[in-house]
């Protein structure tokens, strides 16, 4: 069956080599503890950035066609392990777009303490739906903060594969700085940190 996806994926979307390997990985971060860097969740996007993210301090989860749904599930894992750490970046919307329930869903693993980082998703072939994305971060300003990947992508088309979706080096190093500058930018201002 897998073989099968693979197969699809490189007829239909011509998806390049580097995402012929693509599958799921779990990165440690790079001078960090797990529990306590930043926690990226993601699909095959951040998947593509997985290392990059990983050397730039974040703890990385990243799994191909990976759904809000799973999401939530890892969410609610590392909840009941409590390993959750303050700030959880959430890149999720690439096959499947969070809704506003699945995004109430995620507050309420994470409690009032932590801070949702959400990032919208890209695709240049067919609009994306990030407005559940944007209609939290406004409602709930405290504990969500947007992190607006897709207005950045849309003007940078040499950052992607065919696809128009999947990223190339160029596009994982933009990926990895936005994330890594809004998360940063976060927790200095929530721990008073220079």
């Amino acid at each position: 069956m897998r073989l099968a996806l693979l197969t699809t994926c490189l007829v239909l979307l011509g998806c390049q080599a580097a995402e012929a390997g693509c599958g799921h990985v779990r990165l440690a971060p790079r001078g960090g503890l797990p529990g306590a860097a930043p926690l990226a969740i993601g699909d095959s996007v951040m998947y593509g950035a997985a290392w990059k993210l990983a050397h730039r301090g974040f703890e990385v989860d990243a799994m191909c066609g990976r759904s809000p749904a799973g999401g939530l599930f890892t969410l609610r894992n590392r909840r009941r392990k409590e390993t959750l750490p303050e700030i959880v970046v959430v890149a999720l919307g690439t096959n499947v777009f969070p809704s506003s329930r699945d995004i109430s869903r995620m507050l309420r693993v994470l409690g009032r303490r932590r801070t949702l980082m959400l990032v919208t998703p890209f695709r240049s072939w067919r609009p994306v739906g990030g407005v559940a994305i944007r209609r939290a971060a406004r409602r709930y300003p405290r504990r969500i903060e947007l992190i607006d990947w897709s207005s950045r992508a849309r003007f940078n088309s040499q950052w992607f594969w065919g696809d128009g979706t999947h990223l190339r080096t160029a596009g994982e190093f933009a990926y990895a700085r936005l994330l890594h500058r809004r998360a940063w930018s976060r927790q200095r201002a929530r721990f008073g940190a220079s």
